[in-house]
């Protein structure tokens, strides 16, 4: 049987990975959002007041 102290490093490293992960994808999302990521060269996702 495992000891307790490894299963705690393991779900430590496994909750660690999932907070990164999870940051990462909000900050993708953040950024598509407000217009700094586009899905295709020259596409804005928004278009602001200053490009109108």
């Amino acid at each position: 049987m495992a000891d307790r102290s490894a299963l705690g490093m393991i779900g430590l490293l496994f909750g660690a990975t999932t907070l990164f992960v999870m940051m990462m994808g909000a900050v993708v999302v953040a950024d598509h959002l407000s217009g700094k990521a586009n899905l295709e060269d020259g596409f804005a996702v928004t278009q602001s007041a200053e490009q109108r």
